[in-house]
């Protein structure tokens, strides 16, 4: 769909709750309606401005501990803004993730079927959206 960016496209991670956290060279996050977060590059967590760190999910996997913090809590806010996504949770702690510029960094699939999908390869986006925004 032409002219489609990805503040078109609704995350529907709000009220949710993070059921399940995989790790390999990525990171996916899997929430309470089925709906799932991907980071495959360099993104930014902790639980204030102050003690956020960047994250690697493919680097030293002792430094994707914190995220562990992320199970069971609930999504307060998401949206993805340019290249950008951010998920605040209720708990006070907060990710974002940017574009890179040769690989995909991040990805979103709802939890709707078939879903909406949002890609962040490179610093320009792929969007699928199916039915009413």
């Amino acid at each position: 769909m032409a002219g489609l960016s990805v503040e078109d496209v609704p995350l529907r991670l709000v009220g949710e709750s993070v059921d399940a956290i995989w790790v390999d060279h990525t990171v996916r996050l899997l929430f309470s309606s089925a709906a799932t977060v991907g980071l495959e590059c360099a993104f930014t967590f902790g639980a204030t401005m102050g003690s956020r760190t960047v994250i690697d999910p493919d680097g030293d996997k002792a430094a994707l501990a914190p995220l562990l913090r992320l199970h069971t809590v609930t999504v307060t806010g998401a949206r993805a803004e340019g290249s950008t996504l951010t998920v605040e949770s209720a708990d006070g702690s907060s990710l974002s993730a940017g574009p890179a510029p040769a690989f995909e960094s991040w990805h979103y699939t709802g939890p709707e079927t078939p879903p909406n999908r949002i890609i962040m390869p490179g610093s320009d986006s792929a969007i699928w959206v199916h039915g009413p925004r």
